[in-house]
This record gives structure tokens, C-alpha cells and sequence, in this order.
């Protein structure tokens, strides 16, 4: 499968878990995909589980208007954390003990840092969950979430073999045609020095691919981690082996042939203070918006597929969308732009 990605993508991490969060998620992407942006991002512990079903709502109301634009949609999610849903009117540890412990999907020794596990049976279920909840027959991306965590208590040995078992369930997810592809979403694990003991080796979650029965015709083809002007060790740091060589994430990804989505791309909106982005002359066209300047430095940078942006209202979308009509920077520039900041 080929991802025909715009370059930005709607994020739906923030936000209350309420109905009115939920109405002006479901405007946004309806506005969102109407601009042309076709990667929507979620993930199954957001929001309580809402996240996810007010995705579901925007996909099913833009498919009343247009049946096939399913297929020119890019939905991703994730699964990895333990979830609570909002809607249950259970408390976080009865619907862990209910619905995860008393089922026999989890134990409590599958449990890392008492909020995550990699164990096959807890990600076959975190699956078949996200796909009722978003209510589509299959997902074009599904993630691993945060899986670095499993560092903090596991011997690399023993979490990269967790992790292939992982991907054994995700490849059957692909052979039923219930997932597209695959990959991790993370936050420190590849963006850590080498030294880093939680750090992720990509090199090696590849290998762990592999290690499926797919073998090396496997589905692993998509990374995201958080990229921004404060966080630009996916372009600046050279923490991944490949060929004897010591490259950036970005390089080491795009020698791999993998997708990458950058998040945090304004980083919770902390970008939108940093006056210094006004300093550059090659952003005045984009006029006195620090969010779209901070979005064309991230999305031109060289191997980025996608940035995901959190957008929850029309306004934003509006203003941040007009990128998508605009080329983008040359990518020396824009990584010029982000050594600024280390």
C-alpha cells in the first residue's frame, strides 16, 4: 500500500471528555477533509475512548455525502495504553479489572508502569475495540503506542520479542484485511541518545517485523514521534544504526522505506509563543501566524510524511490549512530553521 498523505493531519488528543469537544472535533475534520487534509489521528485511550468515536461520526458523515471517499481517507490509531471509557460509567480500575482481568485478556504481571502492556491478547483486543469504536470495517494505520515503556522494566531482549508478538497479531489484522499497515507511535523512544536504555532502536523494530511470519514481506511501514521547534532530534540527532552508520531518525526512516508522522507539532501550542519564528525571512509569506510558520518549518523537513496537528476547532483548521495550498520549504531550509532552536 501506497499512503497518498496530505502533508498535515488532524489530531484529536486534547480536549474535554465531553459532547462539546466532541461537536467541534466532528466540524473540524468534516472542515478539515473538505481542505484537502485526508490523515486523521487517534488513538484509543484518548479522550476516554470519545476521541475515537467522534472520528467514526466524522468518517460516517462525510461518507453520506460521498460513499468513496472512505478509500482516500487515512485513519490511524493506536493501542498500547489501558483505557478507561467515559461511557461506561465505571471507575478506571473496575473497568480494568472488569473488562481486562476478569476476562482473561490481561494479568496484572502483563502490566508495565500499571498503565501499559504489549501482551498478544490485550492487542488483539485493543484493536477489535478501536474498530467498533470508530465503526469502520478496517483501519489504514494502527500504531503501538508509547512501547518504550516497556524499557523501564524489560531487558531490550525480552521487549523486542514482546514487540514481534505484538506485530504477529497486528500481520493477522492485515490478513483479514481489518488493518492496512502498521508501525509505533512514541514519545521518547526515538528521540533518546544512544546510551538511553529506553531508547528505541529502529533497526531492531524492524527486525522484529520481520521476525513475524511475514517474514521480510511484512507490514511495518509507518513511524510517528513527535517533532517541533523544541523537539528536533529526529532531524538533529544521529541516534539510529544503519549500513555501519550512525543517521537521524528521519534518514535512518527514509533509508528503511518508512512513512513518518511528526505530533506535538506545536507542541500544545507552546510554538505559537516563540517570537523567534518571525525572525526568518524565507516564513514571511506565511504572515503573522506562528502556528503556520511552526507547522511549514516541521512538515518541509526531509522524509516527513505527515504533521499532525491538534485541531479541534474550524477557525484553526482554516488558518493552519492554508499550507496545503502553499508549496513547502525547501528541506535544508527548513532543517536550518529547527538547529536554531537545539
Amino acid at each position: 500500500m501506497t499512503l497518498q498523505a496530505s502533508t498535515i493531519g488532524v489530531g484529536t488528543y486534547l480536549g474535554r471528555e465531553d459532547d462539546n469537544t466532541d461537536t467541534l472535533y466532528l466540524d473540524a475534520i468534516i472542515e478539515a477533509v473538505g481542505l484537502g487534509c485526508n490523515v486523521i489521528d487517534t488513538a484509543l485511550n484518548y479522550r476516554g475512548m470519545k476521541s475515537e468515536r467522534v472520528v467514526g461520526r466524522a468518517v460516517r458523515r462525510l461518507m453520506e455525502k460521498d460513499p468513496e471517499i472512505r478509500e482516500k481517507l487515512i485513519i490511524a490509531t493506536k493501542g498500547g495504553f489501558i483505557p478507561v471509557d467515559v461511557e461506561s460509567g465505571e471507575r478506571p480500575q473496575e473497568f480494568f479489572r472488569n473488562r481486562f482481568l476478569k476476562t482473561g485478556v490481561l494479568r496484572e504481571t502483563d502490566v508495565v508502569g500499571g498503565c501499559h502492556s504489549l501482551r498478544p491478547e490485550y492487542i488483539h483486543e485493543c484493536v477489535l475495540r478501536s474498530l467498533k469504536n470508530l465503526g469502520l470495517e478496517y483501519l489504514d494505520i494502527y500504531y503501538v503506542h508509547n512501547p518504550e515503556i516497556q524499557l523501564s522494566e524489560i531487558i531490550p531482549e525480552e521487549f523486542y520479542s514482546r514487540l514481534s508478538k505484538a506485530f504477529e497479531v497486528l500481520e493477522g489484522f492485515v490478513r483479514e484485511g481489518r488493518i492496512r499497515m502498521y508501525g509505533t507511535a512514541t514519545w521518547d523512544g526515538y528521540r533518546s541518545d544512544v546510551d538511553d536504555p529506553c531508547r528505541l532502536s529502529l533497526g531492531r523494530v524492524l527486525r522484529a517485523a520481520e521476525e513475524t511470519s511475514a517474514g521480510k514481506r511484512h507490514h511495518f511501514k509507518v513511524i510517528q514521534l513527535p517533532v517541533n521547534i523544541y523537539m528536533p532530534e529526529a532531524a538533529a540527532l544521529q541516534n539510529q544504526e544503519f549500513d555501519d552508520k550512525c543517521l537521524t531518525t528521519l534518514e535512518a526512516a527514509e533509508k528503511m522505506g518508512l512513512y513518518v508522522m511528526t505530533s506535538a507539532t506545536l507542541l500544545q501550542k507552546q510554538a505559537l509563543k516563540e517570537n523567534k519564528l518571525f525572525s526568518f525571512q524565507m516564513l514571511d509569506n506565511l504572515g503573522n501566524s506562528a502556528a503556520r510558520r511552526a507547522i511549514q518549518v516541521i512538515r518541509s523537513l526531509r522524509g516527513v510524511t505527515t504533521s499532525l496537528v491538534g485541531m479541534k476547532t474550524v477557525k484553526h483548521v482554516q488558518e493552519n490549512l492554508q499550507l496545503l495550498k502553499m508549496p513547502k520549504l525547501d528541506p535544508e531550509a527548513a532543517h536550518q530553521i529547527i538547529t536554531e532552536f537545539v
